[in-house]
This record gives structure tokens, C-alpha cells and sequence, in this order.
């Protein structure tokens, strides 16, 4: 399948953003001189068996992308075909990367692989919302193995690997939950609550283990932990970020 693409760069007097529709398709919400509102949905039905849906996102220097998933993702059965779902992010010096992911549903019979990898630069943040649930109601799912990685200029910052079963569960992992929420900060350390896990690099990881969505505790979370991250990026743009959006305006300009 074709990459779906997602990149903003900082322009005057709006921020330049390049879309392209694969498996899904983004659209633009909203865009300022350094932020774009991007909602993404998908072009069809997604993930069939032996689908490859890869989204590519860039955020240029000093840049906030906010990133909407509208609808969620529903894993079908496979008859043993393995699908992916990739995410590949950069995120440039100074720069805020915000997605809010819907749940995640792995149906019974799906096979799916899942892997999200972050690129921060210098002064970057990133805020992501990843809700995986096993099963439909009903349901006790089908299998999936899930990564997630982040590195900044020192190295890796997180690495997290994750295989379940609905079938077979792992003990210790799930128990009798079928919801795994998440919400992750990295680039900087928010405010945390018993519980929470805090990075040995900036950031932190809250998480909520249930039966249905609905009782998460992590929409409070997100609101605030996102919320700090635009702030802290429209309160301090370093230098080299600048340097950066400088160039893009005279690319513009010639």
C-alpha cells in the first residue's frame, strides 16, 4: 500500500503542510504560522488480512502537529494473514508532536503487527494516545504483537515490545482486562499520579488496564499532558529551530 504522508514546516503566513492519502486519508483541520490540526480516517476498510498500512510523519523545526485519529481501527479476521500497522515519526528541533489514537481493535481471528518508532531531535516532545483492546464485545480477540520505540540525539529513550493473545492469554500481563490504554510523554516530565511510570529521560507513561474503554481514566491525562506540551513549545522556540523556520521563509520568498 502507498504511505500515507503527514508533514508540516513552518511558513509565514501559514505553516506549509504536505498530505498524502494511502490507507488513510488526512485531512486538514487547521494550520497557524508554526501548527496544523490534521484528522485522520481511513480511505477503506482497514486491516484486512495481509493489508500494510504505513504512516510517515514529519514535523518540522519548531512546529506543533496535532493529529486526530477519527473513527479508530478495527484488525478483521485474517484466515491466518498477518497484517501491519506502521507509524514512522520525526520530530524536529523544538518541535511538538500531539497524536490522539482511538482504540485499537484486534478482533477475533486477526493477526496483526504494530509498531510505532519516534525520531527527537533537539528539544522535541512528543504526547501519543495508544488504546489497544482485544476482541469486539464479546469477543476475546485475536493476536498482536505491538512495539513501541523512541530515540533523541543520546539514543534510545523508550523501547517497549508487547505480544498478546485473546486466545491464549499471558499470564501477568492482562489478567481478565481486554483494554490497554496508554498515554505517553517524551521530551519532558509532566505532572504524574501514583502509579504513573517516569522515564529516566524526560517523560512518563500513565496507563489504564479494563474491560471497555469507557472506564479509562486517561482522556483527564491527555487533555493536561498535551496542553502542557503546546505550551511549553509556544513558550520556548530554541534557537536552532528558529534558524531552521528562517531558512523555510526565504525558500518561500525565492
Amino acid at each position: 500500500m502507498i504511505p500515507t504522508r503527514i508533514a508540516v514546516a513552518a511558513g509565514d503566513p501559514r505553516a506549509r503542510v504536505d498530505l498524502r492519502v494511502g490507507a488513510l486519508a488526512p485531512r486538514l483541520i487547521s494550520r497557524r504560522e508554526r501548527s496544523a490540526h490534521i484528522a485522520l480516517a481511513s480511505a477503506g476498510m482497514i486491516l484486512l488480512g495481509g493489508d500494510r498500512v504505513h504512516v510517515e510523519v514529519d514535523v518540522g523545526a519548531g512546529c506543533v502537529l496535532d493529529l486526530e485519529d477519527v473513527g479508530g481501527t478495527i484488525a478483521y479476521r485474517a484466515d491466518a494473514e498477518r497484517s501491519a500497522w506502521t507509524l514512522s515519526a520525526r520530530v524536529g528541533v523544538g518541535a511538538t508532536l500531539l497524536w490522539r489514537g482511538l482504540p485499537f481493535v484486534v478482533s477475533e481471528g486477526a493477526d496483526v503487527e504494530r509498531r510505532t518508532s519516534l525520531e527527537l531531535e533537539t528539544g522535541a516532545r512528543a504526547v501519543i494516545r495508544e488504546t489497544l483492546v482485544l476482541g469486539r464485545h464479546g469477543e476475546r480477540g485475536g493476536r498482536v504483537e505491538s512495539s513501541f520505540s523512541a530515540r533523541d540525539a543520546g539514543g534510545p529513550v523508550l523501547v517497549e515490545q508487547l505480544a498478546l493473545d485473546g486466545v491464549a492469554p499471558e499470564p501477568g500481563v492482562l489478567g481478565e482486562h481486554r483494554v490497554l490504554d496508554a498515554v505517553i510523554a517524551l521530551g519532558f516530565t509532566p505532572d504524574t499520579t501514583p502509579g504513573d511510570l517516569v522515564l529516566e529521560e524526560p517523560g512518563a507513561i500513565a496507563r489504564h488496564l479494563g474491560i471497555e474503554t469507557h472506564t479509562s481514566r486517561l482522556d483527564r491525562v491527555w487533555d493536561v499532558w498535551s496542553d502542557v506540551a503546546r505550551q511549553k513549545t509556544a513558550g520556548h522556540v530554541d534557537e536552532r529551530a528558529n534558524e531552521v523556520v528562517e531558512r523555510n521563509r526565504s525558500d518561500l520568498i525565492a
